[in-house]
């Protein structure tokens, strides 16, 4: 195996690679991955000199441009079209973890969760259920903020919130967390994986409504169901139905998703319960048959 970086020269790099055997590659795509503005030859010069030497290219398009929801990307949202045009066109093969980015994409990628990236988890909680409702990674893009207040004053935990993923002086100078921070917070700081994973295990209910909705590339969200957490979350323009019947909580509104939360930390929950959660998380998302297409994907063995 071996990686490379972002800029330089993509025929130097290449040359690298199939010095060293490589035979096919998967690239990571997030446009402001390779440029400041979101722009960047790089991605599809890296494809292209990759195939002339006979190395199959799979890209993974984690995000594919910005919205047109601000007058600068009116501008930037047609560029970074055509830039992934150009890539896709580019490459041997595509992925995404959003079945509603499919149609938009031209090539048809095959739709592949990232699901949870912090490894295995407990089989049981390792201590007593925590006190508060739990946030896992404030500084994912698209926290809808305001649901998540509303939701920590309707259960009115003592603390209000534990914040898994960032600490308090970090979150006062984030744009985003910053404006909602709460002394009253407790904040547990960037954690080892198995320490982050140990605490969601202990979770009565984690918080993560997204604006886009529940996908297979929220990976803080599905850390908390590969932990066997009950987790609350939303629908969105982007939501996947493939959680509909899943065990996490959805909702539309901020009203529904604080009420949903108020009841769900009120419910009971048991081994049982838990059991049942992480049974339909192995089932659909895990990790070594996410691996395994991915692998196949890569080097061309077909779905």
């Amino acid at each position: 195996m071996t990686h490379g970086t972002a800029g330089g020269d993509p025929d130097r790099l290449v040359d690298d690679w199939h010095r060293a055997g490589v035979t096919a590659a998967l690239l990571q795509y997030v446009p402001f991955l390779y440029g400041r503005r979101g722009l960047s030859r790089f991605p599809r010069l890296l494809a292209l000199a990759a195939r002339r030497r006979g190395i199959r290219v799979t890209t993974f398009v984690h995000e594919p441009w910005v919205p047109p929801m601000r007058i600068p990307w009116w501008v930037l949202a047609p560029l970074q079209r055509r830039q992934l045009r150009r890539l896709l066109a580019a490459s041997d093969a595509a992925a995404t973890a959003v079945p509603a980015w499919v149609p938009l994409l031209w090539n048809r990628p095959e739709v592949i969760p990232v699901g949870s990236t912090l490894g295995e988890a407990p089989p049981t909680p390792q201590g007593p259920p925590l006190a508060s409702p739990v946030l896992f990674s404030p500084f994912a893009s698209g926290l809808r903020w305001p649901w998540i207040v509303a939701a920590v004053q309707a259960i009115g935990a003592d603390p209000p919130l534990i914040v898994i993923g960032a600490d308090s002086q970090g979150a006062r100078q984030h744009h985003t967390a910053g404006r909602r921070h709460d002394p009253r917070w407790e904040w547990r700081g960037f954690l080892p994986p198995q320490a982050a994973l140990a605490l969601l295990a202990r979770a009565r209910l984690v918080l993560a409504p997204f604006e886009d909705g529940l996908t297979g590339r929220r990976t803080s969200a599905l850390a908390a169901l590969s932990a066997g957490a009950r987790l609350v979350s939303s629908r969105g323009p982007l939501f996947d139905p493939a959680y509909q019947d899943g065990p996490a909580q959805l909702a539309a509104t901020e009203a529904e998703f604080a009420s949903l939360a108020a009841r769900t930390w009120d419910e009971p929950d048991d081994a049982l319960r838990r059991t049942a959660r992480l049974a339909w998380y192995r089932e659909h998302l895990d990790p070594a048959d996410l691996d395994a297409r991915l692998l196949r994907l890569v080097l061309g063995g077909g779905p």
